[in-house]
């Protein structure tokens, strides 16, 4: 028996039942979700990490400053560590602040996805299969978790070039 056209088979060469295609289009969307929120994370991490390095570098520049016998360092130069330090900080808040959208984003798809498992659900029992509102469902949450990814590329590509310019 051959699939409708669009319709997955299973491993056996049967199509899939709309059950197993909602239980398969679920763990694909789980397992992005858990892929995103680890990128979170991990921007996190890196943004942490480059404040980390530039405030042992300014630690260890002012304890060279001060090993070399240098009464004090001129207002110039207390203002460049400044401005550094400055830039420093908006890079780390922007990471942040990427952390938390991404956060916020996996947290709007797990309220989705318990959704889409509910009407999931109520199609099972109706055994009619998805509705079209199911599957809109289903494509908003695709788009939803495609935008994930990108917003976590984008926080990981800014944290990089955080951590690559922190050079005093």
């Amino acid at each position: 028996m051959a699939a409708p056209p669009n319709r997955p088979v299973g491993a056996d060469g049967r199509p899939l039942t709309p059950e197993e295609q909602a239980d398969l289009e679920h763990a694909q969307v789980v397992e992005q979700a858990r892929n995103s929120r680890r990128w979170a994370y991990f921007a996190t991490f890196v943004a942490f990490l480059a404040a980390a390095a530039a405030a042992v570098s300014l630690a260890l520049l002012l304890a060279e400053d001060q090993s070399q016998g240098r009464g004090g360092a001129s207002r110039s130069s207390v203002r460049d560590l400044q401005d550094d330090v400055s830039k420093l900080e908006d890079q780390v808040d922007s990471a942040r602040e990427g952390s938390r959208d991404a956060e916020g984003s996996v947290d709007s798809l797990s309220s989705r996805i318990d959704d889409l498992e509910s009407e999931v659900q109520s199609a099972a029992q109706n055994a009619d299969g998805p509705d079209e509102s199911t599957q809109r469902e289903i494509a908003d949450l695709s788009e939803d978790v495609q935008q994930l990814q990108e917003d976590v590329d984008r926080v990981g590509r800014q944290a990089e070039a955080g951590s690559g310019g922190a050079s005093p």
